[in-house]
């Protein structure tokens, strides 16, 4: 699943007639994650992803394509997707999206996990403008990460949930409100602010300058007020969205809440309408938005349940955070090939996602990180 050049595909060419293989593309959120995932086996992979990603990094405002100075991409094709052509996108132009909100936070996370000193030299330009990115969309944000559409249709919801109003991939994709309805942008993800705080401690040691220790320490004194126990996200108007679900391991993974907060946020992590036998539900079963077949708001993905590993393990409930080893590791055995993501029915019964990739790059690396114990948190012990 490498590229030549050796970043990593999000996903594998189809294999057959029931794998859709839609996703044999650079990535910047996945081939980051994935990098993370293997590093301690092949540290080349996050090399030759930063390299590739840092070539690709945003330099101009645009509204069409969400470039801007310092941001990390979204996906790069020889041509657009044939949903965001019936969009209006050119066919026969290169597709250059930058329709993410975390993926730079990703990038100097993984740089600084690899602490390679001649790396982080060479790409000083490029960490230094995604620096430059994070800062500006904090401060334009009130102290969060938030997005919202382009001028053209794509991505309206941009965290690692990303969904488009235009077009239909997959059922159940991205975050509704309770009443089924899309959240009005600008948008501020739980996920992605998860992500932050742990990027934003990661410039702390790429720079040496404490105020980014600062911007983290505030960001998740916001988050402990703003987004627990249950809030997915915030929409326009800072008003909360209710979704307890997978976000609240992203949020222990990064010790993106404060002390007083962390056993409350793994109890509720660890009530059975989120954990499975098989892995942690997107979207607790007891939210009135849940669909078990759907893409995120109830599906069970490998690559985030092993963050939920993680932060749980970090919690120190270390007896919930094997089980859910177990029961992922478990269901990748089950079902064979690396899903995308897997269905588990209301009555805890596996079955493998019809609309999902059968061999997806942050599946493979959530595979051997969790076989192996390695956690990939900033400044943690895995």
């Amino acid at each position: 699943m490498l590229s030549e050049q050796g970043w990593p595909y999000a996903s594998a060419a189809s294999t057959g007639p029931d794998d859709p293989g839609r996703f044999r593309a650079l990535f910047g959120r996945d081939a980051l994650i994935t990098s993370l995932q293997v590093l301690p086996a092949r540290p080349d992979v996050a090399r030759a992803s930063l390299r590739a990603l840092a070539a690709r990094q945003g330099q101009h405002e645009d509204e069409i394509t969400l470039e801007q100075p310092g941001k990390i991409g979204h996906e790069f094709r020889d041509h657009p997707p044939p949903s965001f052509v019936a969009g209006g996108w050119p066919a026969e132009q290169p597709f250059h999206y930058w329709a993410t909100a975390d993926a730079t936070s990703w990038f100097l996370v993984v740089l600084d996990a690899l602490a390679d000193p001649e790396l982080t030299a060479e790409l000083r330009p490029a960490w230094q403008a995604a620096a430059g990115w994070l800062e500006r969309s904090l401060v334009a944000g009130n102290g969060l990460i938030r997005h919202r559409p382009g001028s053209r249709a794509g991505l309206s919801q941009q965290g690692w949930r990303d969904a488009s109003d235009t077009t239909v991939l997959t059922k159940g994709a991205g975050v509704l409100r309770p009443d089924g309805t899309r959240p009005a942008p600008p948008l501020a993800d739980a996920d992605t602010q998860a992500v932050t705080v742990a990027a934003l401690r990661a410039l702390a040691r790429l720079t040496g300058d404490t105020r980014w220790s600062g911007r983290a320490d505030r960001l998740r004194a916001l988050l402990t007020e703003r987004f627990l126990p249950d809030v997915v996200l915030l929409e326009a108007g800072d008003r909360p969205v209710i979704g307890a679900g997978s976000q609240l391991g992203w949020l222990l993974w990064a010790d993106a809440v404060e002390p007083v907060a962390v056993a409350a946020v793994a109890d509720r992590l660890c009530q059975p309408d989120i954990t499975t036998g098989y892995g942690l539900r997107t979207l607790a079963a007891t939210a009135p938005a849940f669909d078990w077949q759907g893409y995120h708001r109830g599906g069970s993905w490998p690559f985030d349940s092993w963050l939920g590993w993680a932060g749980l393990r970090a919690a120190g409930w270390t007896e919930a955070a094997d089980r859910l080893r177990r029961g992922v590791l478990g269901a990748l055995d089950e079902l064979g090939d690396y899903p995308e993501l897997y269905l588990i029915d209301l009555a805890g019964t596996l079955h493998p996602a019809p609309a999902g990739n059968r061999i997806q790059a942050w599946t493979v690396g959530a595979a051997w990180a969790l076989q192996h114990g390695w956690d990939g948190r900033p400044g943690g012990s895995g």
